[in-house]
């Protein structure tokens, strides 16, 4: 029988004793020490293995240099009696005592539980999902971005974890934000202040501020609760962050290669993400929902051409600035088109920023989303549009709005092809981060926009929330949900727009 989300919720977050066996090899811990204090999460999901993520927790007072043997097992049940996997590891000062396992051998579009243990303490127990084999005729997915501990709860994440619907949460990026105390990122009426008076900058920096974030309440349940597919934005390293720089990054700073290395350290330790054995930064990756979906994980950040001054559409237009790096890009329609060699009913493109374009040709532009980088957008169209790609979702967050568009050739463009819709594209508001429309002046921008841009379908830039994604093999349905507000804690969500792409139309429809 399955067991109710609320149930859940408090189960998880229960500890029972670990087995007699299990040890710290690291024999100055004491008896106080409460080992798992940062929880535990999933990620990664296969159709026959996931990452389980946990943290063994030592206090700040205390000096430990030897790694710390953890056991893991995966279950079918809550109780954890009929295991299916099991292992150990190490949690390493090297990696700031995470651990990360992908267990393997599981079975496609199964719900297990798991749990850690170490030093005669359990962990939480998390619960995950593979995702379905072949013939598989639904998934939902919850797409998320945005979240900033210091300007509101994680009231987004609260409910998400209290969806037993799910089969993943896919997270587009802004985890975190690197910005210290007394600039964007405080929230003092809430009580969530940061603690930091400088930007994270070194290796111990980034991973003081995981370790901050992870101490929420919500945020540890939507991790105990749902598998996460995540990629990082611009504020996992610095504010408008490109391969060599950022805007938010001064020279007093250091070197950007060195601090760009420790930001992607600290995000590989403390997320569940599969890790790459390339070198350099390899954060795009691609996931297959049996013949339903592929999900497709983009990385806007780690590859792309320095942004230029919104104004320079001459520059702008270049035909080899890229977005993604070369090596991105074709890795991007390789994807693509072995998807549809395989008959893959849908594809969703998760990726950080906008890009369908918001100001017609020639005129200023957001420098820091697609329409900044016009040629490496155009390339992407044309692909879609020379290999009749259809059933295409691109997914983005960053911009903290809701949004829903066709995306066509060119929406301002007279001919033909211009007009020929290629793909759909969903927004997703902001967790926490202040809503676009909160910023002064932007509402009577945002209407001089609208009234100008023919292929928006959807626009909100009051309110914090999420977008649920439900596919079948017939239709994709996305609907937004948002919270009643972010200044106190609460589960309170309502829906507040829904639309619908048939197969094969490439098209936003209400339902």
């Amino acid at each position: 029988m399955p067991i109710s989300r609320r149930a859940f919720l408090r189960g998880a977050a229960a500890t029972v004793a670990a087995p007699a066996s299990l040890r710290l090899s690291a024999a100055q811990l004491e008896k106080d020490d409460q080992l798992f204090r940062h929880g535990v999460a999933s990620g990664d999901p296969l159709s026959n293995r996931v990452v389980l993520w946990t943290r063994v927790t030592i206090r700040a007072t205390r000096s430990v240099t030897d790694p710390i043997e953890v056991a893991w097992r995966v279950a079918h049940d809550e109780q954890l009696t009929r295991v299916v996997a099991r292992g150990t590891a190490l949690a390493s000062p090297d990696r700031d005592f995470t651990v990360k396992v992908d267990a393997a051998g599981l079975e496609p579009g199964r719900t297990y539980f798991y749990a850690f243990a170490a030093g005669g303490q359990q962990s939480p127990i998390g619960r995950t999902r593979t995702t379905g084999a072949r013939g598989t005729g639904r998934t939902r997915l919850a797409a998320a971005s945005c979240s900033n501990y210091g300007t509101g709860y994680f009231n987004v994440y609260r409910c998400l974890a209290t969806r037993d619907d799910l089969d993943a949460v896919v997270h587009l990026g802004d985890y975190i934000y690197e910005t210290p105390s007394g600039t964007y990122g405080d929230g003092p009426a809430a009580g969530r202040v940061s603690q930091r008076a400088e930007p994270d900058v070194t290796l111990a920096d980034y991973r003081q501020r995981y370790a901050a974030y992870r101490s929420d309440v919500d945020l540890q349940a939507v991790h105990a609760r749902h598998p996460f597919i995540a990629v990082w934005d611009d504020h996992e390293l610095a504010d408008n962050a490109w391969s060599d720089g950022a805007s938010g990054h001064e020279a007093a700073a250091g070197p950007w290669k060195a601090r760009q290395a420790a930001a992607y350290q600290a995000y590989r330790e403390w997320m569940p993400v599969r890790e790459s054995t390339e070198s350099g930064i390899r954060l795009y990756r691609s996931f297959r929902i049996g013949d339903l979906a592929d999900v497709i994980m983009l990385d806007t950040r780690g590859a792309r051409d320095e942004q230029l001054p919104r104004d320079d559409i001459r520059r702008m237009d270049g035909r080899n600035r890229s977005l993604l790096g070369p090596a991105q890009e074709h890795w991007l329609f390789d994807q693509l088109r072995g998807s549809k060699r395989d008959n893959i009913r849908w594809r969703l493109i998760g990726q950080q920023i906008m890009f369908s374009s918001l100001n017609a040709p020639g005129t200023p532009v957001n420098p820091d989303f697609w329409e900044g980088y016009p040629a490496a957008r155009t390339r992407v169209l044309d692909y879609l549009a020379d290999q009749d790609l259809t059933n295409v979702a691109v997914l983005a967050g960053d911009i903290h709005s809701s949004w829903a568009f066709d995306v066509p050739m060119n929406p301002w463009g007279g001919e033909r092809r211009d007009r020929r819709r290629v793909a759909v594209e969903l927004v997703t508001p902001a967790i926490s981060s202040p809503p676009l429309l909160a910023e002064p002046g932007m509402r009577e921008r945002m209407e001089l926009i609208l009234s100008r841009a023919p292929h928006v379908r959807f626009f909100d830039g009051d309110r914090n929330g999420y977008v649920l994604l439900d596919l079948t093999r017939d239709r994709l349905r996305a609907d937004w949900f948002f919270v009643q507000s972010v200044t106190e804690r609460h589960d309170r969500e309502s829906r507040g727009a829904s639309f619908v792409c048939e197969h094969g139309s490439s098209r936003l429809t209400p339902p």
